[in-house]
């Protein structure tokens, strides 16, 4: 994924964009502003670069995920997108698109831009920033939505900034709860899809990234309960980095199933495993591309 996606960069001069949001003119052409999102993430984005053309040519990006011209390259699977050391997910009998699984994400720092935008006062709101892109964009790691990072933005230094990391499979999930997705980024409901109601109260989880806010391998929240501590205060992306119960949020950061911790793509290509015990300092240092932090490797 690394290689692919510097691969991308090389061609491009800029490695993909974290992900596609909601469409402007698109969706103004069908209904209104911003009510078609399109979501499509930067792992489909790499696919000519992983010798993916094929799976590539299956999708079209410019019409949303789910779109019935979506439905191939949405649902087949790539063995290079999962760990092997994941569980096998179980198919969703109740929806016409079954996204592939994987077990990796793009590492898109502290601010969260899944479940929030910059809108302030509407939606889209064209006093927020970004508005000409549904108020989706910034983010202060290496892939966020509508943005494309360059080497040159990448102060921190490659060795020491995230890239991509794993997002297995909880542990203690039942099941029938294979979930996991990177083709497409956006806050959903947990599984199961076929019920009527979540095996965890008010499960959301991102997909084709995670953030660096909740702690390595932080447990899942199965009440409901952190999710509301953490999101309820918050209106814009980088409003949670404070909030102390976002440290416990799983469904939002990075986890393996691997004992002690996780590994992480580097953002020079490298492979590091970062153990559970990792400063929390040090760990959300080494998912901003620009935080000016100074970083050695025998902190983690």
């Amino acid at each position: 994924m690394a290689l692919a996606a510097h691969n991308y960069e090389s061609s491009n001069g800029a490695f993909p964009l974290g992900n596609r949001g909601s469409d402007f003119i698109f969706s103004a052409a069908l209904s209104s502003p911003c009510s078609v999102s399109i979501l499509h993430s930067c792992f489909v984005f790499m696919l000519p670069y992983m010798e993916g053309t094929n799976g590539y040519n299956a999708f079209n990006v410019i019409r949303p995920w789910n779109s019935v011209s979506n439905i191939t390259g949405q649902s087949t699977k790539l063995s290079s997108y999962v760990c092997p050391s994941d569980t096998e997910a179980s198919p969703d009998p109740s929806g016409d698109i079954q996204p592939a699984q994987a077990s990796y994400g793009a590492a898109r720092g502290l601010q969260e831009t899944v479940a929030f935008n910059w809108a302030v006062t509407a939606y889209p709101d064209p006093s927020g920033q970004y508005y000409s892109t549904c108020n989706n964009g910034g983010g202060d790691g290496m892939f966020g939505p509508e943005n494309s990072v360059r080497i040159s933005a990448v102060t921190d230094g490659t060795s020491n900034t995230f890239f991509f990391g794993e997002q297995s499979r909880f542990k203690n999930e039942p099941a029938g709860s294979g979930f996991w997705f990177n083709f497409i980024t956006v806050w959903i409901v947990g599984p199961p899809w076929s019920a009527a109601t979540t095996f965890w109260p008010n499960d959301g989880r991102p997909t084709g990234g995670a953030s660096a806010v909740p702690k390595l391998n932080a447990p899942p929240d199965t009440t409901g309960a952190i999710q509301a501590a953490c999101f309820g205060p918050c209106i814009l992306p980088p409003d949670w980095i404070n909030v102390p119960a976002c440290m416990n949020y799983g469904q939002f950061g990075f986890r393996s199933l691997h004992p002690g911790g996780a590994n992480f793509a580097m953002a020079d290509g490298s492979v590091k495993f970062i153990k559970d015990s990792v400063n929390p300092q040090t760990y959300r240092a080494l998912a901003t591309r620009a935080g000016g932090e100074v970083i050695s490797a025998d902190q983690y």
